[in-house]
């Protein structure tokens, strides 16, 4: 008989694969917005000596995968010495190196038994609040499985679950380190992105934050697209954003908006969201295509007593057209 990891381990691991890389990496040219750098005084041959040996560990990395490890170890002991401008190029260079590596990299993690070991140490020690390597490292003693962690935490990857399974995920918290030394626009990035992998705004595709603080994500990622318009991460932020805005104004598959009827349609909004709404609209700017967007469906909703009609269902299919 299958165990329930084996059984589930098929269904769950393309899913979260998704969740462990929703946000492409940005691609073309990189247009940034400069920032007052902690290394403003550094040479220009300084500057081109890290960035050349960062080049060099980066494109072994596509060969070898440790080269990765060894690429982001020198950019962070090194990222001082370089100007703002390659500082930049190197850190979003690093982003797209771990997310390529994630891809096949996360596949160590499906093994029964790794999965098993991580899920034993977590019912062991009461790590749900504290998924960390070092906790973990404390409890599993199987060398195979301690090398799969520990190469993780190299990469610089944070551990997550859902649905039951443990799987590495980019981890935003790290990249802050670097933003003293590259373009706003990007530090502005890694800030929404961190927000996000720090405190995840789905799991099990039930929304675990606040009402409140999902508008207040999509609205700070609706100003991120609007401030930046050429960035290199514009279009990975407008990506997230539109995916925020289908959970502000639909919910998700366990967190409707609005509650279903017998036959699975939707009838009268969440009152936590309408009562979100409200205070979004008192609170927030009048520019905000979100807000706007929101203070019609309360309009919409006033008139139909709180229920999901025809005329709300056109609306929004209008918003998501013309985002």
């Amino acid at each position: 008989m299958k165990t329930l990891f084996e059984a589930s381990a098929k269904i769950k691991r393309g899913a979260l694969l998704g969740l462990a890389i929703a946000l492409g990496s940005g691609v073309g040219t990189a247009a940034f917005a400069p920032s007052v750098s902690a290394a403003s005084a550094v040479t220009a041959e300084q500057s081109l000596s890290v960035y050349n040996q960062f080049q060099k560990y980066l494109k072994n990395s596509a060969k070898t995968p440790l080269s990765l490890i060894q690429a982001r170890n020198y950019l962070l002991n090194h990222i001082k010495r370089a100007d703002s401008w390659r500082a930049t190029v190197m850190v979003l260079q690093l982003e797209n190196a771990q997310k390529a590596r994630l891809e096949s990299f996360y596949e160590k993690f499906f093994p029964v038994k790794v999965q098993k070991e991580i899920d034993d140490a977590v019912r062991k020690n009461g790590l749900q609040t504290g998924l960390t390597y070092s906790r973990l490292l404390n409890t599993i003693t199987d060398p195979g499985v301690r090398a799969v962690l520990t190469e993780s935490s190299s990469y610089g990857y944070k551990l997550e679950t859902s649905e039951g399974m443990y799987y590495p995920v980019m981890h935003y918290e790290g990249f802050k380190y670097f933003k003293p030394y590259i373009g706003k626009d990007i530090a502005a990035y890694i800030d929404l992105m961190a927000t996000d992998s720090n405190k995840p705004a789905l799991n099990d595709a039930a929304i675990v934050i606040t009402w409140d603080e999902l508008i207040n994500r999509a609205i700070a990622l609706e100003s991120y697209v609007k401030e930046y318009p050429k960035s290199n991460r514009t279009a990975a932020a407008n990506n997230k954003l539109q995916l925020m805005e289908m959970f502000v104004f639909y919910g998700s598959n366990n967190t409707p908006a609005y509650e279903y009827g017998t036959g699975g349609e939707p009838t009268t909004i969440d009152p936590k969201l309408r009562q979100a709404y409200e205070k979004a609209v008192q609170n927030g700017t009048a520019d905000s295509r979100i807000l706007k967007t929101i203070k019609s469906v309360l309009e919409l909703l006033d008139a139909s007593g709180n229920r999901w009609n025809g005329n709300i269902e056109k609306f929004l299919q209008e918003f998501k057209q013309f985002g």
